[in-house]
């Protein structure tokens, strides 16, 4: 399929949905098959997503950090994965071994030579019993012989290592183990799991509450110009958080806070950033003036959320590490590491300060071959830290916005800050912003969130055309990173407009189904 190809239907399709948001109330006959239209252009769109999984198969890089990463957990932990790869490598096809290839070390994330991992190779099989050094091997030869470049030239081994929280590492990691299938059929298996899943939970939807919201669902999720499957197409089970606080918003909706709030802190073990939701909705339930009663009202769900948390938390601690350290320390560790470490593909507030031409993607390699070497986030960093005044006045006024409606709005608000505050205070991949697609059940039945949100992701695919940031990676996450920030600014507006609207105004700026 052509490069452009992708972007253009998701702007079809998103203008598609716009057009039918519009006209459904006007135009009896495109209300009466809403469900139906809305389905067929989810259809559409997730068959993008089934394409790139059948010409690509499964995702190597993502399958060598989730799969082998979780399976060989006890052994490898958050920081040997790398190591005990290139010692198997070295044993199994020492002709190849170049010593002085670059190995990113997952303690320091610092680069060293490959000689380095091999002159500890008698501690790093040490962690492993013969059986389990021998299905390692057999696991990562699978990999070289499916993509042998990649080994060569040792792109995976220069990433940032396999990055889940224990909760993670025991779902991905149980199932990995699992004894029925070998390695490559089930890799081959499990890189259809994440896209049955969506597509399970879009029916159980249909069926439960209606094939409007089902439909809604599957298609959100699948045209998300954000949810890059060229990123993370055909990867192992990359989307349970995604599913879990999706079961926690719609509990909340329908009032059942024992469920959501079990949902929230599953959601938030598995991601850790789904927590900052529950947490902006207790803030706005501390700053309403109606604040006792919204505290009695949600009382199940906050309990509910601590005891799951606590549960799982124990549960969990129970995975053997290689150093017999609790896992969540280790997960700690890994967090704080990797939250130091920028890189272009990122999304966040911070972006529009860090971000430069002078040394952006494609000047740092003009540089490169020009024999000057320059660290970009050396360079970003260096540029962030002259803005960051501008930054710190940007988050304040953002603040101060949402303190406003925290004290004024709904409790729905308090869910949609906690997203704001991740956007305003964290690097998050940029495909971690999937969970766009589920704002609206955060204010079901909207008509006006659904069309900013269809007006964001044709503008985000809209990037995808621009030569430029086609050209320089890091100005269309720049490019994309304004976006967002004008789309929260216009989300926080509609929220202020409708906290001031008399009830039948709000009535009409939102669907049939309701306001919020």
């Amino acid at each position: 399929m052509p490069t452009t190809a992708v972007p253009i239907i998701q702007i079809l399709l998103l203008a598609a949905f716009a057009l039918l948001l519009l006209l459904k109330d006007r135009v009896p006959a495109l209300g009466n098959r809403y469900p139906a239209l809305l389905g067929g252009l989810a259809v559409a769109a997730l068959l993008l997503h089934v394409d790139f999984l059948v010409r690509e198969r499964f995702n190597i890089n993502e399958f060598y950090h989730y799969y082998v990463g979780t399976k060989y957990f006890p052994e490898v932990g958050h920081s040997g994965l790398y190591d005990a790869t290139v010692v198997a490598d070295y044993e199994d096809d020492p002709s190849s071994f170049d010593p002085n290839l670059g190995v990113r070390s997952l303690r320091t994330y610092a680069m060293e030579p490959r000689l380095a991992s091999i002159a500890r190779a008698g501690a790093i099989r040490a962690r492993f019993s013969p059986e389990r050094w021998a299905a390692f091997k057999a696991d990562i030869a699978c990999f070289r012989e499916v993509d042998g470049v990649l080994w060569q030239v040792g792109e995976s081994l220069q990433d940032h290592g396999y990055n889940g929280s224990p909760l993670v590492t025991a779902i991905l990691g149980g199932l990995a183990r699992q004894p029925f299938l070998p390695g490559p059929k089930y890799i081959r298996l499990a890189a259809w799991f994440d896209i049955v899943l969506i597509v399970i939970a879009g029916a159980i939807v249909a069926v439960r509450i209606g094939p409007e919201a089902g439909a809604l669902f599957l298609f959100l999720w699948a045209v998300n110009p954000f949810n890059d499957f060229a990123y993370i197409g055909g990867a192992y089970l990359r989307y349970l958080h995604f599913i879990a606080l999706f079961v926690a918003l719609l509990a909340y909706a329908k009032e059942r806070f024992v469920a959501s709030g079990a949902a929230f802190a599953i959601a938030g073990l598995l991601r850790v950033f789904p927590g900052i939701l529950l947490a902006g909705l207790l803030v706005q339930n501390l700053l309403s003036r109606d604040r006792r009663a919204l505290l009695r009202r949600h009382a199940p769900l906050f309990a509910s959320a601590a005891a799951t948390a606590l549960i799982l938390l124990a549960a969990t601690s129970l995975i053997h590490s290689p150093d017999g350290e609790n896992v969540w320390d280790g997960f700690s560790r890994k967090l704080s590491l990797h939250s130091q470490r920028i890189s272009p593909n990122v999304l966040g507030l911070s972006y529009l300060f860090f971000y430069k031409d002078a040394h952006n993607v494609a000047e740092i390699q003009r540089a490169w071959e020009e024999g000057r070497e320059i660290d970009w986030a050396a360079e970003a960093g260096r540029t962030f830290a002259a803005n960051r005044g501008f930054y710190l006045g940007a988050v304040t006024a953002l603040a101060l916005a949402l303190l406003i409606l925290l004290r004024r709005g709904r409790p729905q608000d308090g869910l949609f800050a906690g997203l704001v505050v991740v956007f305003a205070c964290l690097h998050l991949a940029h495909y971690d912003y999937c969970v766009l697609a589920l704002v609206p059940f955060i204010f079901p039945g909207r008509r006006d969130v659904l069309v900013v949100l269809a007006a964001l992701g044709m503008a985000a695919a809209a990037t995808r055309l621009l030569p430029r940031a086609v050209a320089v990676l890091d100005f269309r996450f720049y490019v994309l990173s304004v976006l967002m920030a004008l789309y929260f600014v216009s989300m926080l507006a509609l929220r202020a407009r409708d906290r001031g609207a008399p009830a039948g105004k709000r009535g009409r700026r939102g669907s049939a189904r309701g306001s919020d």
